[in-house]
């Protein structure tokens, strides 16, 4: 039978190994995911919606309506 200090010991083990596990985690994310620059008509739509944005001329439409307009 486990006595209690085994029970302690594998509980901080594995406390220990879950941190290591969350920095792989962190780590993988940083790295093996990595960051794609925008292309440019991604950065013109997105300058077009932030000027509209800012100067209140967004409108929302709703999907249906969208979809009707195609």
């Amino acid at each position: 039978m486990t006595t209690e200090a085994e029970f302690k010991e594998i509980r901080s083990l594995l406390l220990e190994l879950n941190k290591k596990v969350e920095g792989l985690n962190e780590l993988l994310e940083k790295r093996l995911i990595g960051y794609e620059e925008p292309l440019p008509d991604e950065l013109k739509a997105t300058k077009e919606y932030e000027a509209a944005k800012k100067n209140k001329t967004l409108e929302l439409v709703p999907w249906k309506k969208a979809k009707k307009g195609r």
